[in-house]
């Protein structure tokens, strides 16, 4: 199994924004030619090799990745997990339950159980759902050896939907269960799909897994019936005056997988988003990118991710803000727009050319607030203006450490991310899980595990003063939820 430190992970699950933009799809029922394939891997990959290096910059905020529009983001999750997957158990279900999106995706997945194999390399599509915005397809990758950093892997750049292919982009999480096996998830988000029935014809032609050259052809299709059927659907029209842009609330999706809300928008003067993104390597797709969201009893909703394209030739954008799975429609949500500066310095990546490049990004990175672990509690961690974290008890079992703490500020979930722990030499120890909030009924209190602390080895435990986020509450507003 890669042996990720818990900095790495986070980068990872969090931070991977690699743009795809629309025109380089365009038009859409072309294929995509070698040289093409070739500079979206090396984003990707250069990307993921630049945000290796916020690990010597100590550690990147959590609550800054979250406000990245993302376009590819990867999870690793414990080695434990092997030995937990029931063979005919949802893969999907199982992966984004270990990082705390509790959807019904196991209810609403369609068994494809389609196994090919290439070059020694088994590649078998185990299960997809789907619905007018995304695909979410669980897989399986088996060898006869170890296949290094497959958490780089992606299926939506071989994918067509209807034979055509589209500037896709979506989340994947995965992980080894054994040195020759790897399971994923990924969910891919393209316009295509509204503009089909409900029956959507899939092709994937992979010609690369991993370095490994082969050929993985599969074809099937998916109903997007029983996920259209019963999720709700509110077009609220919501309009909106940042400095920048000018965006439109188009819908708000309750569906028994997550809660999404999709966003449209021009820019204000689209040569100043031009340099920006060229001078800043800015990425951001409209003001104030990250939203804080509240219910309608003030509880915040968790975030599962945000994504989305632009078109900076006509100066238009889209986006969709990811939130878990509510049990019961509230009545309105109350929305927060913030804005978060990255707290990395620099990265690598390709130019237009596909000439690599090296760059700095425009960053700010907050002050970490730390205590040593030293057993007496309640511990206070002080989170600048956003608020607080109190640590209620940190206990180790056999296998692992648990701290149980709350939060009290603007954003409980959003500040209560943010908790990690050091050794005395600096060395972070890793999580063992993502899924921080157990309890719904208390929203504000939450359980962070990592891996077991030794006890001959002193710890401190921080958190940072989110001095690089820019928490809007001038701007909040609400959507009423009613037909």
């Amino acid at each position: 199994m890669n042996d990720f430190n818990m900095e790495e992970k986070d980068v990872y699950k969090l931070f991977n924004d690699v743009r795809i933009e629309e025109s380089e799809f365009d038009p859409m029922d072309e294929e995509v030619t070698d040289i093409e394939k070739q500079k979206i891997k090396k984003n990707l990959k250069k990307k993921i090799r630049g945000q290796r290096k916020f690990k010597t910059l100590k550690y990147a905020s959590i609550a800054a990745a979250l406000g990245l529009i993302c376009t590819i983001g990867i999870g690793t999750i414990s080695p434990a997990f092997a030995e937990n997957i029931p063979i005919l158990n949802s893969i999907t279900q199982k992966l984004n339950d270990e990082f705390g999106s509790h959807g019904s995706y196991a209810e609403y997945s369609e068994i494809i159980n389609k196994p090919v194999t290439s070059n020694g390399v088994t590649l078998t599509i185990n299960e997809i759902i789907a619905d007018d915005s995304k695909l979410v397809i669980g897989y399986t990758i088996k060898s006869n050896k170890h296949i290094e950093n497959l958490e780089t892997f992606g299926l939506s750049m071989f994918l067509k939907i209807d034979g055509k292919r589209s500037g896709s982009n979506g989340s994947s999480v995965g992980n080894y269960t054994n040195d020759c096996t790897y399971v994923g998830s990924e969910e891919i988000h393209t316009d295509l799909l509204k503009n089909t029935s409900n029956k959507v014809n899939i092709t994937l032609n992979v010609d690369e897994i991993s370095n490994i050259k082969g050929e993985w052809d599969f074809a099937f299709s998916a109903s997007k019936d029983q996920l259209v059927k019963n999720s709700v659907v509110f077009k609220p029209n919501i309009k909106l005056d940042f400095p920048n842009s000018i965006a439109k609330v188009d819908k708000v999706v309750f569906s028994p997988i997550d809660t999404s809300i999709f966003i449209s928008g021009n820019y204000k003067d689209k040569e100043k988003v031009k340099k920006n993104m060229e001078v800043n390597h800015d990425d951001s797709l409209m003001d104030y990118d990250y939203w804080a969201v509240y219910d309608d009893k003030g509880v915040e909703l968790m975030t599962k991710g945000s994504g989305g394209s632009s078109d900076t030739n006509k100066g238009i954008f889209n986006v969709e803000m990811q939130y878990n799975k509510l049990n019961k429609i509230p009545k309105y949500l109350t929305i927060v727009p913030c804005k978060i500066t990255p707290s990395a310095v620099g990265g690598e990546g390709v130019d237009k050319n596909g000439k690599e490049v090296h760059y700095t990004i425009k960053s700010k990175k907050p002050v970490e607030i730390s205590k040593t672990i030293d057993g007496v509690y309640p511990i206070e961690l002080s989170q600048g203006k956003m608020g607080k974290i109190v640590i209620e008890s940190i206990e180790t079992n056999k296998d692992s450490t648990t701290v149980k703490y709350r939060v009290e500020g603007k954003a409980p979930y959003f500040q209560a991310q943010d908790l990690w722990i050091k050794d005395s030499s600096g060395k972070g120890v890793d999580y063992k899980s993502y899924d921080i909030r157990k309890d719904d009924s208390k929203p504000n209190e939450f359980v962070r595990q990592f891996k077991k602390l030794d006890s001959n080895k002193k710890y401190t435990i921080f958190t940072n003063d989110f001095s690089n986020v820019d928490f809007r509450e001038d701007l909040k507003f609400t959507i009423n939820l009613s037909k």
